[in-house]
């Protein structure tokens, strides 16, 4: 569970909004949450763009505790916004995306009247985070086949999106995506699944993964990797649900084969945990992970495409604080 601080008591509201996060549906909540801010007495401001937002931080090293910042938007949004505050900045997420993964596993709500009781009534809360070649993560950073679809998405996207909006980037991934191997290199490194030894060539594109014993510094290879700070995925695809957002570590799973039909198998699996005892699938923990590919691969932060490899990739233990929702 996250570690909870003391109540604090807010005076001033920060949203920052993110023009376009998800569908647009239920953008007139926020506006109502102005309403319902000042009606209060509290001040309330509205923030449309990163640079207005630098502006208001200035050179602070911590805002007062009396500010509160809405993130109204996606996955993508609070991680673009958590990584642009101090940190210790009270944070609470206004779910406006796609898939709203932390918001969904915190269970925050979009309407305002729910975000007003937080502001007024919620615990601060610390979780940890993760950064990727100098970029904050909260939820996940992955590499490979469905990092391509969210890059081919980046590619086309011209505004708001839904679950359906990836049926071409994704059709688009399955006919031209290559699966070339991805390298990861961790350290103070552990690994989960210590009983598995190798699994090597096994025809097509196989490549060699090791899962060694407890070690400072483990090496694997495959065609997946993802790495998670929160047991979360979309379409609550329960790819890793082991992820603690609580202990200092990232958690690694590597899906060593691939192709679509591997893929396709290892999606058959995810019910009940299956996946997690096949050969080919390793399991870290790790504090700091490096991804090499001799290919061109994408890897993509909470649902935005964020380039291609190499990345660097670190824990950020207790790195934002989050108001809790009021129950």
């Amino acid at each position: 569970m996250p570690a909870v601080e003391s109540k604090r008591t807010i005076r001033e509201v920060w949203i920052f909004t993110s023009p376009k996060a998800g569908t647009g549906a239920g953008r007139g909540e926020i506006l109502r949450l102005i309403e319902l801010c000042r009606a209060g007495g509290l001040t309330c401001r509205r923030i449309d763009n990163l640079a207005e937002l630098a502006e208001r931080v200035g050179d602070a090293d911590r805002l007062p505790d009396d500010v509160a910042v809405v993130g109204a938007g996606g996955d993508g949004t609070l991680a673009l916004l958590a990584g642009q505050l101090p940190p210790g900045s009270a944070l609470i997420p206004m779910p406006m995306g796609t898939e709203n993964l932390l918001a969904r596993y915190y269970k925050y709500s979009p309407q305002a009247e729910d975000v007003l009781a937080t502001i007024r009534r919620g615990d601060a809360m610390k979780i940890d985070a993760g950064r990727a070649n100098g970029r904050l993560f909260l939820v996940m950073v992955t590499a490979g086949f469905d990092a391509e679809v969210v890059r081919a998405m980046h590619l086309t996207r011209r505004g708001h999106i839904n679950r359906f909006s990836y049926a071409r980037p994704l059709w688009r991934a399955i006919r031209r995506y290559a699966f070339p191997v991805i390298d990861a290199e961790m350290e103070n490194a552990v690994a989960v699944s210590s009983e598995k030894a190798v699994v090597a060539g096994a025809g097509g594109n196989a490549p060699s993964a090791e899962a060694s014993s407890p070690s400072q510094l483990i090496r694997t290879s495959g065609c997946w990797m993802m790495a998670f700070n929160l047991p979360c995925y979309a379409a609550s695809l329960p790819i890793e649900p082991e992820a603690n957002g609580n202990d200092g570590k990232l958690d690694l799973i590597n899906l060593t084969y691939g192709s679509v039909i591997a893929g396709l198998r290892y999606l058959m699996s995810l019910p009940g945990g299956r996946h997690l005892k096949r050969a080919d699938v390793f399991r870290f923990q790790s504090t700091k992970i490096t991804w090499t590919s001799l290919s061109r691969v994408p890897y993509q932060i909470d649902g935005d495409y964020a380039g291609r490899l190499p990345v660097q990739i670190e824990v950020l233990p207790d790195h934002v604080t989050l108001l809790r929702p009021a129950e």
